[in-house]
């Protein structure tokens, strides 16, 4: 294996997820993920009051995000890794 090659790979899934994450796109999506917990919630949440309904509301919005990351890391790094794998075995002249 090429030395450092796990790190830029790395750095390289980790730098596209930053620039999704904080695309308008995404927090357009999030958003609607967001707004629709808040209103499946609505009515359990209905005798919390303000300040606890946002701190709940904010707990579930990190733990989704924090979910979200995570899957797509995973995601990216094997997406990475099969089309790695294909260049390498399919693309790449025998010599």
């Amino acid at each position: 294996m090429i030395d450092g090659y796990s790190k830029v790979v790395n750095e390289l899934i980790q730098n596209r997820l930053d620039s999704i994450l904080t695309s308008k796109e995404f927090a357009t999506a999030m958003e609607g993920v967001y707004q629709g917990l808040e209103q499946r919630l609505s009515s359990s949440i209905k005798d919390l009051g303000e300040r606890e309904t946002h701190e709940l509301i904010e707990d579930l919005r990190n733990h989704v995000y924090e979910h979200v990351e995570e899957q797509s890391k995973i995601i990216y790094r094997t997406a990475f890794k099969d089309g790695f794998s294909f260049f390498v075995d399919k693309l790449l002249p025998n010599k």
